[in-house]
């Protein structure tokens, strides 16, 4: 897998500005310190991130930001490659191995947070920067598949995964 390199953690800290607005923005990047791995900085973001919006506006500024960049990524491409991007996508930015999409659920595998997670004892939905990923498969199936949202179902420890399920209105 890829590394998270310093031009995709540019474009997902400006997107966070039209998030949370740049004053926020640079406070968040004033704490973060120099020399870390992308991952460890997309991390940090999103830990500052939660710190200083408390848990829930975490989780929603960081399930905008996958949202954002989902919606970013489509309207640069065609929409018959919207499949292909959101299985690749990922892998190419360095933030897990891939996504498999079934008929109404999808799967993100081999997360390279998750071990920073599992250190802190903190399951996949209990940190923001997780949230982003959510965000991110959220804003591809509403376009691709009509759905209204995405719910987190499971982790299977054992093949690396964690379960959404699309959620369409009744």
């Amino acid at each position: 897998m890829k590394a998270i390199t310093a031009e995709v953690v540019e474009t997902l800290v400006n997107i966070m500005r039209n998030i949370l607005g740049n004053r926020a923005v640079d406070i968040i990047l004033g704490r973060l310190g120099e020399g870390a791995t992308g991952r460890e900085l997309i991390y940090a973001f999103a830990d500052e991130t939660q710190n200083l919006l408390g848990e829930k506006g975490g989780f929603s500024s960081m399930r905008q930001l996958g949202r954002e960049l989902a919606r970013s990524i489509m309207s640069s491409n065609p929409r018959d490659k919207w499949e292909e991007l959101l299985e690749n996508t990922l892998n190419e930015f360095g933030f897990a191995r891939k996504i498999e999409k079934e008929k109404d659920r999808a799967f993100i595998c081999q997360c390279v947070f998750y071990e920073i997670l599992e250190g802190k004892n903190l399951k996949p939905t209990e940190h923001s920067v997780y949230w982003a990923g959510w965000g991110f498969i959220e804003g591809f199936v509403k376009e691709m598949e009509g759905a209204i949202g995405i719910q987190w179902v499971e982790r299977d420890y054992e093949n690396e995964k964690c379960r959404f399920d699309f959620i369409f209105q009744a």
